[in-house]
């Protein structure tokens, strides 16, 4: 119970983490980037529908 406790705990950091990159580059990056970030998420998502 313990390991699948922490491993949850990294699994949500690693999520958070994330999130703050992305909100980092959409705060200060151009529509550009935006754009191509925003790109590889929906493909990713779009490829990998059951993560």
């Amino acid at each position: 119970m313990r390991g699948f406790a922490a491993a949850t705990v990294r699994a949500d950091a690693a999520r958070d983490a994330n999130l703050l990159s992305l909100i980092a580059i959409g705060a200060r990056g151009d529509a550009r980037h935006l754009d191509q970030t925003l790109d590889r998420l929906q493909d990713h998502a779009n490829r990998y529908p059951h993560r």
